[in-house]
């Protein structure tokens, strides 16, 4: 009766199997940890080894053989690329969203400084525009004087978070809009402002023929006045500008070319999430695509089975495919037949294994990362935590509601500047992420990112390796998701079947590639 051990040293993590060979395999042992020193490395090899000699001791076994693919790690990078958006000509879009609006109304008027606002024509509609320098008080009297004095004000803008402060002061309602680049306003010919309250959005600037008019705008200019009211549906408040003369190079006619899928790497369009998602327009960013591409790792060859065998005192079998080794793990999952595509979802790369064929493409859990992080405008490490599972909202320091609909009492209350944000489970405890997205909106993103970031790198392999498959077997880290499952079933439909890896009905998704070593060295 001799004791194997499978040794899997992967890009993320090392796993290791331990089974005795009596006949049939017998799985006795399994432990994973985090890969040091990077696959391939000779440090990688020693934590291995190390991890091997304490699985062992603690079941009171001696390895006496060894399996081991030993292979170059496949790098994969991602990056965020930015976009140009549509050239809407002479139209600008200051903001289309402040911490602060006060009123109900629309209106639109030259841009005036509120302490000037005395020296204008009585006919001519005026937007009050207002300098981190001057506060509320001012403001307000400024423009109750104007109005006073019969000039036509029909809208406020400042730069301070003092709209409400400002509002409650005005004699005659008006739109008020804080937080505002006043700067960039006096240069324009004409400003529009429009504060929408209770749960009304913008109606007069997303009605591109009501721009048309008000700006005066030329036939020509009308598909600008579409683009404008296209990027403000769903906004509440918005201050659009009409300037003339606006350089060519500030705004390019048409949006910066994307890179293309090519089999070294994986392109995805944020807008495409957002559009998938059905987002609210500036819910989350849509003017950039993060890509992931791959390359062999060939400034050295991999440490080898003779490494390995030197670490373990032990004789080690070479296999030579660690793709191999993964289906023949993955196949062990009951209910799978033989006829079936294995698929390896890791961080960097998603391999796509038939019983002929192998392809490995980049674009996995990392750019998954990275499309997170550049939607919500936050760090990869927060990142990391918002994209894999289900979020909480914060109603109260104490009370929560998950995507559900069902309420919550925490054990220990959250710090109170966290209601409103959505929380995600971090290491430490809740990890607030953003406050821009309501649970269920957060839901619908999720999902359709990870539909189009895996799920479509799938298909595409999946298109390449064995087109005609009916049966799809999930292994790997990323196969722990339940909502990639679902994503990968989404984007497949009905006809192919798709499940998630039990290897040897109790070894789990995660070690098909260490229990397959085994089975291939020994015949098993």
């Amino acid at each position: 009766m001799t004791v194997w051990a499978g040794v899997d040293i992967g890009n993320a993590t090392t796993e290791v199997v331990l089974c005795r060979v009596t006949g049939e395999l017998e799985v006795v042992a399994s432990t994973r940890v985090p890969t040091r020193g990077g696959k391939g490395s000779l440090r990688a090899i020693d934590v291995a080894a190390q991890l091997v000699r304490q699985v062992s001791d603690s079941h009171g076994l001696l390895v006496e053989r060894a399996a081991f693919a030993p292979t170059p790690p496949v790098t994969s990078s991602t990056e965020q690329v930015k976009l140009h958006t549509r050239r809407t000509g002479r139209l600008l879009i200051i903001t289309r969203s402040a911490p602060t609006t006060a009123g109900d109304s629309a209106g639109i008027g030259i841009p005036v400084p509120v302490e000037r606002l005395s020296e204008v024509g009585r006919d001519q509609p005026v937007i009050a525009c207002a300098t981190a320098e001057q506060g509320y008080r001012d403001v307000a009297g400024f423009v109750n004087a104007a109005i006073d004095s019969g000039r036509s004000v029909v809208g406020v803008v400042t730069t301070n978070d003092e709209a409400v402060l400002v509002s409650n002061r005005l004699a005659t309602p008006l739109p008020v809009i804080d937080g505002v680049d006043v700067a960039a306003l006096m240069s324009a010919t004409l400003v529009a402002v429009e504060v929408r309250q209770g749960f009304t959005s913008l109606q007069r600037l997303t009605d591109p023929y009501w721009l048309v008019d008000a700006f005066d705008l030329s036939d020509e200019e009308r598909t600008d006045a579409r683009l404008v009211a296209d990027q403000l549906f769903d906004s509440a408040c918005a201050v659009v500008c009409l300037h003339d003369g606006i350089p060519e190079d500030d705004h390019p006619a048409e949006p910066l070319s994307a890179p293309a899928d090519t089999e070294q790497s994986h392109v995805v369009h944020l807008a495409d999430i957002a559009a998938q998602a059905n987002s609210r327009r500036g819910a989350v960013a849509v003017d950039s695509v993060v890509r992931a591409t791959m390359g062999d790792d060939v400034r050295r060859p991999p440490a080898g089975a003779d490494a390995l065998s030197a670490a373990l005192g032990v004789p080690v079998t070479r296999v030579d495919s660690e793709a191999a080794a993964a289906r023949v793990g993955a196949l062990t999952t009951p209910g799978v037949t033989a006829d079936m595509v294995v698929v390896d979802v890791g961080g960097g790369t998603v391999d796509v294994v038939s019983a002929t064929q192998r392809i490995v493409l980049p674009g996995a859990g990392q750019l998954l990362t990275t499309a997170t992080s550049a939607a919500l405008g936050i760090s990869r490490s927060t990142a990391e935590y918002a994209k894999r599972a289900e979020a909480l909202s914060a109603v109260t320091p104490q009370l929560v509601e998950d995507e559900h609909g069902r309420r919550h009492f925490l054990d220990s209350p959250i710090d109170g500047r966290c209601t409103g944000w959505l929380l995600a489970s971090a290491a430490n405890g809740l990890l607030p992420f953003t406050s821009q997205l309501s649970g269920s909106e957060w839901r619908n993103w999720r999902l359709a990112a990870k539909r189009l970031v895996i799920g479509a790198n799938v298909v595409r392999g999946l298109d390449r390796v064995a087109p005609d498959a009916r049966g799809l077997v999930l292994v790997g880290g990323g196969a722990g998701d339940d909502e990639l499952v679902r994503a990968v079933s989404e984007q497949l439909g009905l006809r192919v079947t798709v499940g998630r890896g039990n290897v040897c009905r109790t070894l789990g998704h995660r070690y098909a590639v260490a229990y397959g070593l085994v089975a291939i060295a020994t015949g098993g």
